[in-house]
């Protein structure tokens, strides 16, 4: 059969799938619809769900945020370089995810067959051990102790001592979570039954002896429960399926336009990204100014010049500046790391990370050529971000000038943490904000379609905080924007 998820997760066959576009809170000229409100409410916090009204108290905290971004758009904020840039880059991130959704989902072909083989494997529980041997030696101990007669438990409770625990050697799991785990493990457990012990498996730490200790089968008790399975099962083969379409993909893409990264101009980046990522020492050691000066001499530049509009990379349809690569990496420094081991090791890892963005690049590209940007899905989305941005940098200013007035704060109340004076000063400030806010923009709200939002978690007092990233885009963040858990520090 033919593959067909939707992206929108929660209006398929509800009743919610009926109302989505409802506006249940209008602020000014901005409006909440019913769609917004539930991607924010169920990715979002915790803290709300667990509330007696737990739909009103996450609308106020999004009404919240809706206002100081409408406020952030009017002082200008949306236009820092800062702030463009990481629109751009989400934007980027969702035109692209319409491209793989349009171009390499529907090539997904999965039958009936794929998906009993994957629900079987969710339903197979194992119960395994093993013996762990560091090197080849021990392990021919182990197997000459096997073959004279040695039983395996004999030799697993030898291993067992205070530095290593029963855990250590031994787990419960399903056969589809090994797979997901550790491919080649599973291949060899799915291979045999229980009482069996396997031949050495050597991995880079060692070698293993695994024995199936038990094997059993969960039993299906619902039809509610077999659809679950049914659809993670699916999604699960339409993933791996997706993920090798899209290397395909990515594979013609690079093939077509050829890209060349420009030597010199790299060692340039190397060393400016060497400047403030190492330590003076190694900077030092690995003589990344002599290096630079080499570079900049090979490009008919000097130290103390401006070097902007270098070209990093080379490609038949278009270039790509040194300057558009550091934009690039600034967006998501805090996700990078860059190896420090050796001066090869730092070196390869920059240069992933170049070919990397360009790969962003050209998806971005093909993206756009295609015209996904016009997506309604995607303008809706790129709205809500763009919300989200505008809040996020307004909230940030207002922390900074609580920042550079602490000594002054501090002078007032000593009794108390840096952190402690900061939160609640900045507290004040969006407290007041938002009070005048509320008076020069009319709020409103739909009771009734904020009732008929049907949600998975609602005035649940044991509801836990889960945080999913989307890692496989051209820059890692939520699935989609909601309150700041912040907020709870208003409750």
């Amino acid at each position: 059969m033919k593959n067909s998820y939707s992206q929108n997760l929660f209006f398929e066959g509800d009743e919610n799938s009926k109302n989505k576009n409802e506006i249940v809170a209008q602020i000014g000229a901005i409006k909440i619809t019913a769609e917004e409100f539930i991607y924010s409410y169920e990715f979002g916090p915790a803290f709300p769900k667990r509330k007696d009204d737990s739909k009103r108290t996450h609308l106020n905290y999004m009404i919240n945020e809706k206002l100081l971004a409408w406020d952030g758009y009017e002082k200008g904020l949306m236009e820092k370089e800062f702030a463009k840039g990481i629109y751009s880059d989400i934007e980027s991130d969702l035109i692209t995810e319409e491209l793989f959704k349009k171009e390499i989902l529907p090539k997904v072909d999965i039958n009936e067959s794929e998906i009993e083989k994957v629900i079987d494997k969710k339903l197979s529980e194992y119960e395994i051990r093993w013996l762990y041997a560091s090197d080849s030696e021990l392990l021919q101990n182990y197997l000459q102790q096997l073959k004279n007669g040695i039983s395996f438990d004999a030799l697993f409770n030898a291993q067992i001592s205070d530095s290593v625990f029963i855990d250590d050697r031994e787990m419960k799991s399903s056969l589809y979570n090994l797979y997901i785990k550790n491919p080649i493990f599973a291949q060899i457990v799915d291979t045999l039954s229980a009482g069996d012990i396997s031949a050495p498996i050597h991995s880079d730490d060692g070698w293993y002896i695994i024995k199936i200790e038990n094997i059993w089968k969960n039993i299906i008790t619902s039809e509610s429960e077999f659809n679950k399975l049914k659809s993670e099962s699916i999604n699960a083969i339409t993933k791996s399926k997706m993920d090798i379409l899209s290397d395909q993909y990515v594979k013609g893409l690079f093939e077509s336009e050829n890209p060349t990264i420009k030597r010199d101009v790299f060692n340039v980046l190397r060393s400016y990204t060497g400047k403030f990522s190492l330590s003076s020492e190694k900077y030092s050691e690995w003589e990344l100014d002599k290096k630079l000066d080499n570079a900049l001499t090979n490009l008919g530049l000097k130290r103390g010049e401006k070097y902007t509009g270098l070209t990093l990379v080379t490609s038949e349809s278009s270039n790509i500046s040194l300057d558009e690569f550091i934009i690039w990496f600034r967006n998501r420094e805090q996700h990078i790391k860059l190896s420090k081991n050796s001066f090869i090791d730092f070196s390869k890892s920059l240069e992933n990370l170049v070919w990397l963005m360009i790969r962003d690049k050209l998806l971005t590209a093909k993206a756009y050529q295609a015209g996904y940007d016009e997506s309604d899905w995607v303008e809706r989305q790129a709205g809500w971000w763009r919300d989200k941005i505008s809040y996020s940098v307004y909230r940030n200013e207002l922390a900074n000038s609580v920042t550079l007035n602490y000594e002054e704060i501090n002078q007032v109340d000593d009794k108390k943490s840096r952190t402690e004076i900061l939160n609640e000063e900045l507290s004040k400030k969006i407290f007041y904000r938002l009070n005048d806010l509320k008076k020069k923009y009319k709020i409103k709200i739909n009771e009734e379609v904020l009732r008929g939002i049907k949600v998975s978690a609602e005035n649940d007092r044991k509801a836990i905080d889960t945080y999913i990233v989307k890692r496989g885009n051209l820059i890692p963040r939520p699935a989609y924007p909601s309150i700041d858990s912040d907020w709870v520090n208003w409750e």
